[in-house]
């Protein structure tokens, strides 16, 4: 991992919200960057979180470093101006209720 930004949003008693910003090598060796909104994860299988929406670029061909990283800050932005309910990203993305 190069850059990891991690912005916690308001949560209560047992809830998990996150917004990430990455940038990082891929398993065959390719830079990409991503943005993602995590929710705390209440399925029977306790893996910590689900992702409720994502954006994963690859650096290469037409996509530079900085218009990836760009267009992943745009959207952390417009996330962030959503609600910043862990309710409302678990139905938005169809994921199970606490």
């Amino acid at each position: 991992m190069i850059l990891l930004a991690d912005i916690a949003g308001p949560a209560g008693p047992g809830d998990q919200l996150e917004f990430l910003l990455e940038v990082s090598w891929t398993d065959q060796g390719e830079l990409s960057v991503s943005a993602v909104v995590n929710v705390a994860c209440w399925c029977d299988v306790d893996h910590a979180t689900h992702d409720a929406d994502a954006l994963h670029m690859v650096i290469g061909g037409e996509t530079s470093l900085s218009q990836a990283f760009q267009a992943a800050a745009d959207r952390l932005v417009e996330w962030l101006a959503d609600p910043r309910d862990p309710d409302y990203w678990r139905d938005r993305a169809g994921l199970p209720a606490r």
